[in-house]
């Protein structure tokens, strides 16, 4: 028998590229900064410089130009970078191919959402999926702040706003449409013992209405289609809220009428302490969307999550279509 001799391989090299400094060089592409990159790594920002300059001077090509704060591909790096997440993708398949697929999830999940969606949705989506998945880990983190979403090291944001006009989130992640959030118009019991019930909808203009004022396009402005008519009225009232949850509050409490998401009020029209004021469709142009870095190979865990919480949406739809 002929024995061949393995060529050595130093470094995990090949053609002197450095499998390590690609692996830094994508992550701090995909995070936008070598700070944040860094964190993750439990390295500092000049080890993550280091190693991409390194990288450049085996490809005699400039990959990045750095800022202060942060970093940008230059054309040449936007094409490495392509291939770059592509190789990556089929060492995590080679792996998965090498360790076989489990049933079993494990891992961290990270995920992050913004106020009105993460509390009525997102949270109970989260406590549905550790129930099912036990050995998986959820880091879960609540805000309004979703800029520079990546830089927190999640692997999913969720969000639910109008996003036709919000450039918040950023362009480079892929983003998945999970579902509409319909609305509602509603008051308690109590406001309306003490006010007229509203029979036509142009008569929201002589109530108390509560305004979420981060609502788009003008939270002053609300509109439903009714009998197939669309009707518009401005309205008013004597409290003004950035926050859904506080808004709810005080509609609860029979301060005034709520303009709210159905997911954020579908447990108290339940209950009966608030009631739905309009049988029509409340306009809106609000979705739940979910942002995660851009790859063919979408994690396990994460694909489970989103089921769930798809799942989630879906019930409080129809929720809201029982109840109209």
């Amino acid at each position: 028998m002929v024995m061949t001799q393995a060529p050595n391989i130093t470094r995990s090299s090949f053609d002197g590229l450095d499998l390590n400094d690609i692996v830094i060089f994508s992550r701090v592409v995909q995070h936008g900064s070598f700070t944040t990159a860094a964190k993750l790594f439990g390295k500092s920002p000049s080890y993550m410089s280091k190693h991409i300059t390194q990288l450049e001077n085996a490809l005699s090509l400039t990959l990045l130009h750095r800022s202060t704060h942060h970093v940008f591909l230059t054309d040449a790096g936007s094409v490495f970078f392509d291939h770059c997440v592509r190789i990556l993708e089929e060492l995590e398949a080679a792996k998965a191919d090498a360790v076989g697929l489990s049933d079993d999830l494990a891992g961290t999940l990270r995920v992050h959402s913004t106020p009105g969606v993460g509390q009525a949705l997102v949270s109970p989506a989260i406590v549905d999926f550790i129930a099912e998945y036990p050995s998986v880990t959820v880091d879960l983190t609540i805000s309004a702040n979703s800029a520079s979403l990546m830089e927190r090291g999640v692997d999913v944001v969720v969000g639910s706003r109008n996003f036709d006009d919000d450039e918040s989130f950023h362009s480079g992640l892929f983003e998945r449409k999970l579902g509409p959030a319909p609305y509602v118009i509603c008051a308690a019991p109590a406001y309306l013992e003490r006010h007229p019930r509203p029979e036509d909808f142009r008569d929201l203009a002589q109530h108390n209405c509560l305004i979420h004022t981060t609502q788009k396009p003008n939270p002053r402005h609300w509109a439903a289609r009714i009998d197939g008519e669309e009707i518009a009225v401005r309205v008013e009232g004597t409290f003004h809220s950035n926050l859904e949850s506080t808004i709810l509050l005080a509609a609860i409490r029979g301060s005034g009428v709520a303009r709210l998401p159905f997911y954020s009020v579908m447990n108290e029209l339940r209950s009966g302490s608030l009631i739905s004021l309009f049988a029509g469709e409340i306009v809106s142009h609000r979705v739940i969307k979910a942002f995660y870095p851009r790859s063919r190979f979408v994690p396990k865990k994460l694909r489970a999550f989103l089921a769930i919480l798809e799942t989630r949406l879906a019930e409080s739809v129809h929720g809201k279509d029982s109840a109209s």
